[in-house]
């Protein structure tokens, strides 16, 4: 088939056991990566449902898959049921591999998915793509009037600014060239479109020009800096006639466009992207979970996992909520995995949408620091790394780079098996009596050490599991800040944070700045980042408010 947007539909059921998870259909494009959608299937055998989506396929025979995401045994119930019943759910005339699967009633013991059919119609154009083909392409064959028209409003969108006759030129020159070359028209004009999608001005976001010098930004690159801030994509329509009328220079304008950028749901890019970015999310799942310490770890629980955090940050945003929340909070979001994992009541959760839960009043959750997505990121895959953890804290909250360690550091080693059993903070506690890890170890570690209450993949838990002799021995969070106030818990801890509210707010505003300005802070900015503090402050840390003062900054608005 051609490339472009298929509808693809399944017909099929999900089996679910009486004390288990769901199938979760996962389909995708010859690789994993490669996700076209993904859902949780309950639906009993006799009753199959229809899913249906939407998915770009490339030119060819794509190579689709479909898997069950759950882990559990191979099976493929349809084409291996017995030839003489319509289902494979029955007491009798089951093969050898359905007894494994299913038990005496007929009833699964393992989630599995049954795929009746599947069918797929495309390509589909879409209303967007159909005006976009009419305003672009000629409709009469050698009209170069046309052709002109066409590439004047295509490079004028994927530059987002307006095209000079000379820039023009040489793209109406390439169409020319390619007919008289013996071309056909149309080909020839792909060409030229073409090759307005391989120019730099399209691949990259330029912002002026080296031999004209000047401070602030015009309003095209204003439209684009909000657009690649809060869609990463290109601007809409809307900012396009704003920029072209000069009104993006007005901060009351600016004001109304944050609001209006900020509730489209492409907004969720903002703060997926930027909490990857700030908190190191793309870090979570590099070091796979050992499955025999881990095993209720895989990627469903991995995406709930992210999902929590991005959903977290997306709810302070658009609800109203300071920056006290990701420090502390008595709220969380949830889905049904995740509660589940964390031991928290789940109903009326689903399995894909994250819902704002209130937590128990002895619950450890609240806030960013304690997420299993966070906590995760800074292990191994088979311990906890607290070291880790405290240098993640003091970058990613505190703003302070700590020093990378000296090369012949040695690492910590395993605990003897014929050895008394020990914590990991036990050896680090040994590890820095060393004066050359002393003086770096004392400002990081209680950091990190906060949290050994929780485990490689955020489990609560009060003793460590190690090898050795004797008894699991208890974890102690205990610890001091560098100027000695204590702390007895990881609640505590976060309480000393919440005390310190500005430090934090000139951090998260220092990354915000790096994300949105895409480039590292430096000595000649931090007049204007101390102002965006202030601001913040004066409004009480309100995200929002933060993010609004940020963009109305000078800042912001200068090159």
């Amino acid at each position: 088939p051609e490339a472009g947007i298929y509808e693809i539909t399944y017909k099929l059921s999900g089996l679910k056991p009486e004390k288990g998870r769901a199938p979760r259909l996962f389909v995708y494009e010859t690789k994993l990566d490669r996700v076209l959608h993904e859902q949780d299937i309950v639906a009993p055998e006799d009753k199959p449902i229809t899913v249906t989506f939407r998915a770009h396929l490339p030119k060819g025979r794509p190579n689709i898959n479909v898997i069950n995401e759950v882990p559990g045994p191979s099976n493929n119930p349809r084409s291996g049921r017995h030839g003489n019943r319509p289902f494979i759910s029955t007491e009798d005339g089951r093969i050898p591999w359905q007894m494994k699967l299913t038990d005496e009633q007929g009833r699964p013991r393992y989630p599995f998915l049954i795929v009746d059919s599947v069918s797929w119609r495309g390509p589909i154009i879409t209303k967007e793509e159909q005006r976009h083909r009419d305003d672009y392409l000629p409709t009469e064959e050698g009209n170069f009037d046309q052709v002109r028209e066409g590439l004047a409003k295509l490079a004028k969108r994927a530059f987002r600014r307006p095209v000079s006759d000379e820039e023009l030129n040489g793209y109406v020159d390439i169409v020319k060239a390619e007919v008289d070359a013996g071309e056909k028209f149309f080909d020839a004009v792909k060409a030229g479109m073409l090759s307005i999608l391989c120019s730099k001005s399209f691949l990259f976001i330029a912002e002026g020009d080296a031999e004209v010098p000047r401070d602030a930004l015009n309003d095209w690159e204003i439209a684009s800096r909000l657009s690649f801030l809060f869609w990463s994509t290109m601007p809409d329509e809307e900012l396009f006639t704003l920029a072209e009328q000069g009104k993006l220079s007005d901060k009351a304008e600016l004001s109304r466009q944050v609001a209006r950028l900020l509730a489209d749901p492409r907004s969720e890019r903002f703060t997926d992207s930027f909490a990857s970015q700030w908190l190191r999310l793309r870090k979570v799942g590099m070091f796979p979970p050992d499955k025999k310490l881990y095993p209720d770890y895989d990627a469903s629980l991995e995406k709930s996992m992210i999902g929590e955090t991005t959903s977290f940050i997306r709810e302070v945003l658009q609800e109203g909520f300071t920056l006290r929340e990701f420090l502390n909070s008595d709220w969380g979001m949830m889905n049904s995995r995740l509660a589940e994992f964390y031991g928290l009541p789940g109903e009326g959760l689903g399995p894909d949408e994250f819902q704002r839960v209130s937590l128990p009043a002895d619950s450890r959750r609240g806030g960013l620091l304690t997420q299993a997505a966070i906590l995760s990121l800074t292990s191994d895959g088979t311990r906890h790394r607290p070291v880790h953890r405290g240098v993640w804290l003091s970058e990613a909250i505190l703003g302070k780079s700590p020093p990378p360690p000296p090369a012949n550091v040695q690492p910590i080693a395993p605990n003897p098996i014929d050895a008394a059993k020990s914590t990991l903070r036990m050896k680090l506690e040994a590890h820095i009596h060393d004066p050359s890890c002393a003086s770096c170890h004392a400002k990081i570690d209680p950091l990190g050490l906060a949290f050994e209450n929780f485990d490689a993949i955020g489990r609560w838990r009060t003793e460590e599991i190690t090898d050795g002799v004797g008894a699991n021995p208890k974890v102690n969070p205990a610890g001091k800040f560098p100027d000695g106030r204590a702390y007895e818990t990881p609640e505590e801890f976060k309480a000393l944070l919440l005390d310190d509210l500005d430090t934090f707010n000139e951090t998260f505003i220092e990354k915000l700045a790096t994300y949105g300005m895409r480039r590292t802070m430096s000595f000649d900015d931090r007049e204007e980042l101390q102002a965006i503090a202030a601001a913040s402050k004066e409004k009480d840390y309100r995200l929002r408010d933060l993010v609004e003062a940020f963009v109305l900054s000078d800042l912001f608005q200068k090159r």
